[in-house]
């Protein structure tokens, strides 16, 4: 498929979904990772050398014309799949042959795992723990947020070597070490048991219980696991509550990454291992406290909200994640509607909009203001003060 024809649909798919009329229901056929694939759903763009489609449990697809086999529509509407809906697709997807189950009890989630029930459960209790505080949070900060469209999919594997398996057919980019990640094609968070608990129970023939998970996280390793899994699980309600459009890539990174970076902070407290922040992230502040001195730091601040480069670049992705966790926290804390009237304002945004430097730099200032130094001066004090 043409870089142009993925530029297309992903400049204009959020336009064409947040219109009111409802879609026609289109029955496609089509070639998709070396397989075909029926599917139900709706195009939401029409391109002369293929289609962008949408099915009905939320996955998007760009189909060439050379891989779209048949096509069909009729007068009833697109709708979502129901959670039972869904389920049935998970189930010919994920069969319990193959050692799946399914839970459907965690809010807006589905949890498929091929995992001990201890560790699903717990981390659907954390997923359901994350939606039912970020939304509230944020709306008291006077953001507008939204139920999701569609059942939210969480992919629960057994073993590092399944997720780097299901990764490879997924397309998904994994770095060493990895546990979690979030697809934006796929709408689906894919993860695998990192707590030991499967080998332990296959080793010694006995159900995991959970006084286990409980064991899993007082261990100094759990934290890196949590941080991982609940930013990627930010991630997943983020795009699906109209905090960031998902189906476009003009989403700032830095504040994409900012605010998952701003909530994965693990809690010990808590029997969970985690408590909605924002708290101060220690490591990420670490980090940024290396730099601060630097008085040039402000030209990165600049350049990381004109462009995504700096947090792409293996090189200098490390010390701008730190960076993009201090400006949030700074915003949260120190300028909060002025936060809220620039995700609002990124939220509105026209899809068909150029997003270069230029309006990246000119949006955030709108909000913030033109006055550099003395953002950088209160940003640096602020954070010296942390």
């Amino acid at each position: 498929m043409s870089f142009r024809f993925f530029s297309l649909i992903f400049l204009v798919l959020a336009f064409f979904l947040s219109a009111e009329s409802a879609s026609a229901l289109e029955y496609v056929r089509f070639r998709h990772l070396g397989k075909e694939r029926n599917e139900e759903g709706r195009v939401i763009l029409e391109a002369p050398d293929g289609i962008a489609f949408e099915s009905r449990d939320g996955q998007l697809y760009g189909i060439t014309l050379r891989n779209l086999l048949t096509r069909r529509s009729d007068e009833l509407p697109f709708t979502p799949y129901t959670k039972a809906e869904m389920l049935e697709r998970l189930k010919e997807e994920f069969p319990a042959s193959e050692g799946y189950d399914y839970m459907l009890q965690y809010g807006p989630f589905i949890v498929v795992y091929a995992t001990s029930k201890p560790f699903a459960n717990w981390y659907g209790s954390l997923l359901e723990k994350l939606y039912k505080n970020y939304v509230p949070h944020w709306k008291r900060l006077g953001v507008e947020l939204t139920e999701p469209q569609f059942p939210m999919v969480a992919v629960l594997l057994s073993s590092e070597e399944r997720f780097q398996q299901y990764g490879r057919q997924d397309e998904a980019f994994l770095i060493p070490g990895q546990c979690a990640y979030y697809n934006k094609l796929t709408n689906r968070i894919v993860m695998y048991d990192m707590s030991g608990l499967q080998v332990f129970q296959e080793g010694n023939r006995r159900p995991a219980a959970a006084s286990d998970i409980q064991r899993f996280l007082a261990h100094p390793q759990s934290n890196n696991n949590i941080t991982a899994v609940v930013h990627e699980a930010v991630h997943q309600v983020g795009y699906n509550t109209g905090m960031h459009p998902r189906h476009v890539f003009a989403n700032p990174l830095w504040l994409c990454e900012g605010l998952a970076v701003l909530h994965e902070v693990p809690d010990p407290r808590n029997n969970l291992g985690w408590t909605l922040g924002p708290h101060i992230n220690t490591r990420r502040l670490e980090q940024l406290r290396r730099h601060l001195d630097n008085p040039q730091l402000v030209s990165p601040i600049q350049k990381m909200i004109q462009d995504d480069d700096l947090l792409r670049k293996q090189a200098t992705a490390l010390d701008n994640y730190a960076l993009a966790w201090g400006v949030t926290y700074y915003l949260v804390k120190r300028r909060p509607k002025e936060l809220a009237a620039y995700l609002t304002l990124l939220q509105t945004k026209t899809p068909l909009s150029d997003d270069d430097a230029e309006i990246r730099m000119s949006d955030f200032e709108s909000c913030f203001g033109t006055d550099w130094d003395a953002f950088y001066r209160d940003f640096a004090a602020f954070v010296r003060r942390l």
